[in-house]
């Protein structure tokens, strides 16, 4: 089955096609839309095999969206719609990326040609696109793997993570070619994770991005001692316009070409060169922390992906940083907050022995197997390179036994800590048997003064408006037109022991005449 969205602002035309392509087998009709900002959304949401556009689609030029969609999804067969299908026009559609030029009136044979053709590419096209994704081997030259990590808000340490990955993909796979791209343009942290000074950065090769050359990204990437590539964000804050969502385009296809794994910082702001880099990477990593600021932020992040049309909530992962036993939002929670499948290799909280490395600038100073050996689990679940050896089986090993040793020490803090609670909860037990000592004597004190206006005992009066456990230990005096009641404080269990005096409450009688 053919898909196929049509873009059209006039009637008759959008009516005709439709009515064309509905007496075709094989063909199926999904969108109608009117002008081209609807085109690109409903393109971006259906994927369609095959749009025919109309060229006096607007309120944007009707090729100027084929160039936009054909840059965006590369697997989608675009074909321009006119009324004078002459050479110009052709060539015109053609420089922008459309698959062909359909006369309009359309004749039902070439149209058909037309549509099945476009189909039949579309769905090869596809096939070829997803093949480095489904063969589960290192891709060749020309198809590296692109990873970028998004953090769900600032601080939750997406460049750390980043950074860490690629270094250690790098020592487990010498002869792999691995480039680090720091697209957090604003506030870039990779040069001050790492020891490295630079001069150049992504925003030299975005400016000559029209005629780059694989030499031109040579010269920008930054050779760290360590053997990784470094392409960086801009020292100079000014430089960040030349850097846009089409030069970021040119510059992600050399590097699939000159590498074999690509990892993307993304950084923490929904931006269009952020979300440039979350369409074009193969995986996409939302980082978050087990805490409510940061789940919002992956919400809104997400929801405005979505709104964008770069990424799907399914076709993302989450990966939940600074897991700990004191976190107050569970691992299972945050996987009942989003439809995208959360990574189980979890990274565990180990601010204090990452510090010094991060101060140090050296993260390959860090000798904690711990952290490595997750972050490989991170690797091996978003298959950073597929043709390695599986390591998630290690870190679970390692956190089996660290576990044991947890809950015998979390065993030990309980019994330590139990005569302290109890103690607690005697004291709040207490001060709540005061609590209902002062409203019982009030009660009391009130049918007391009622008895004597009504010429009644006020003691008997007065024991019958309190408990049982409480009655026993009340007096009752008069003076004059007051009556007190004394009603002492129970000792944890009232009827059994009290505190020496009591609460004494006076009431008024009114006498009735």
């Amino acid at each position: 089955m053919i898909s196929v969205v049509i873009g059209a602002a006039d009637q008759s035309v959008a009516y005709e096609l439709r009515a064309a392509l509905g007496e075709m087998d094989g063909v199926e009709v999904q969108f109608v839309v009117e002008t081209t900002s609807e085109l690109v959304a409903a393109v971006l949401r259906l994927e369609p095999d095959v749009v025919l556009v109309h060229d006096q689609l607007g309120p944007d030029p009707a090729l100027q969206a084929v160039r936009d969609l054909s840059l965006r999804r590369p697997g989608c067969a675009l074909l321009v719609v006119t009324a004078s299908a002459d050479t110009s026009q052709f060539t015109m559609a053609m420089d922008v990326g459309a698959r062909g030029v359909v006369a309009f009136p359309p004749a039902y044979e070439d149209l058909r040609a037309r549509i099945t053709a476009a189909g039949e590419w579309s769905q090869q096209m596809r096939r070829i696109l997803a093949a480095p994704r489904d063969a589960g081997v290192l891709s060749g030259p020309g198809r590296a793997r692109v990873i970028a990590f998004a953090g769900a808000k600032g601080g939750v340490g997406t460049t750390t993570v980043a950074t860490h990955l690629a270094l250690d993909v790098l020592r487990n796979l010498p002869g792999h070619r691995v480039c680090l791209v720091d697209l957090d343009l604003e506030k870039g942290d990779v040069s001050g994770i790492l020891e490295v000074r630079h001069r150049t950065s992504v925003a030299d090769v975005a400016k000559v991005s029209e005629d780059l050359s694989a030499q031109a990204v040579a010269d920008a990437v930054v050779l760290h001692e360590s053997g990784l590539g470094l392409l960086l964000a801009p020292a100079d804050v000014r430089d960040i316009e030349a850097v846009h969502p089409q030069s970021l385009r040119e510059v992600f296809a050399v590097l699939r070409h000159e590498y074999d794994l690509v990892v993307v910082d993304a950084g923490a702001h929904v931006t269009p060169v952020q979300a440039a880099a979350v369409e074009l990477a193969d995986e996409v990593v939302m980082l978050t922390t087990p805490d409510v600021l940061a789940l919002r932020g992956l919400r809104r992040t997400i929801t405005q992906w979505e709104g964008l049309g770069v990424r799907k909530e399914s076709d993302l992962h989450v990966l939940v940083n600074r897991v700990s036993r004191q976190s107050s939002v569970s691992a299972e929670t945050i996987r009942q907050l989003t439809r995208a499948p959360v990574l189980s290799a979890g990274l565990p909280a180990m601010f204090r022995r990452l510090e010094p490395v991060i101060n140090s600038r050296s993260p390959l100073e860090l000798r904690d197997d711990v952290w490595w050996k997750a972050l490989r689990a991170v690797g091996h679940e978003v298959q950073v390179a597929p043709g390695a050896p599986a390591v998630a089986a290690e870190p679970a090993k390692g956190r089996s036994r660290r576990r044991g040793k947890d809950d015998g020490q979390a065993a030990i803090e309980v019994v330590g800590t139990l005569p302290v609670l109890l103690f607690t909860l005697l004291v709040i037990w207490q001060l709540v048997l005061f609590g209902m000592t002062f409203v019982w004597s009030g009660h009391a004190a009130s049918a007391a003064a009622r008895a004597v206006s009504v010429g009644q005992d006020p003691a008997v009066a007065a024991r019958a408006g309190v408990p049982g456990g409480l009655a026993g230990d009340l007096s009752v005096s008069t003076s004059g037109n007051t009556v007190t009641v004394n009603l002492p404080v129970p000792m944890v269990v009232p009827g059994t022991a009290s505190f020496p005096g009591g609460v004494e409450t006076s009431r008024t009688v009114v006498m009735e005449p």
